[in-house]
């Protein structure tokens, strides 16, 4: 697992101002052992790519080709079972062809609140803002917000250097 902390550089309206869509994607673009996909299509997963620079900037920490920034909203009530992302848009927008070296951190945009959750395979990620934990390509994670509050991530795909 990938974790750590940065320095918190931003500012709560950085992150929470729109433009917010929907992500369309009714399977979120993950692989699960569920055989009932329709148990995904209620997930509304808001995200954001019109990302604030202060977000940009923190790229330098992490050591990263073909980075993607992307804000993630989970609002109250949401939860994304344990599954594996398959990465199949960034691979193909970035002409990937071995996904082993693809990585993913969450960085949290605030101090974790009550019923925030990430989970990567059997360890709950918490900590304040700034803080980050990462996995490699293939590794089971889920994420749920199971408060009162709207649940604000910075999501970074990219490939090892």
């Amino acid at each position: 697992m990938i974790n750590g902390k940065i320095k918190v550089t931003w500012e709560e309206k950085d992150y929470t101002k729109g433009p917010w869509r929907k992500n369309e994607d009714p399977y979120v673009g993950f692989n699960t052992r569920h055989k009932n996909k329709s148990l995904y299509n209620d997930i509304d997963i808001f995200i954001n790519n019109n990302v604030h620079e202060q977000f940009h900037k923190i790229l330098k920490k992490f050591k990263i080709q073909n980075p993607v920034l992307a804000l993630n909203k989970m609002t109250p009530g949401q939860i994304l079972p344990f599954h594996t992302d398959k990465y199949s848009t960034y691979c193909k927008k970035n002409k990937i062809k071995n996904k082993k070296n693809i990585i993913r951190i969450i960085v949290f945009l605030e101090d974790t609140k009550a019923g925030h959750q990430l989970w990567i395979e059997d360890k709950m990620c918490i900590g304040s803002a700034g803080s980050y934990f990462g996995w490699e390509y293939g590794t089971k994670h889920m994420a749920a917000n199971l408060g009162e509050q709207d649940r604000y991530t910075l999501q970074i795909t990219g490939v090892n250097k």
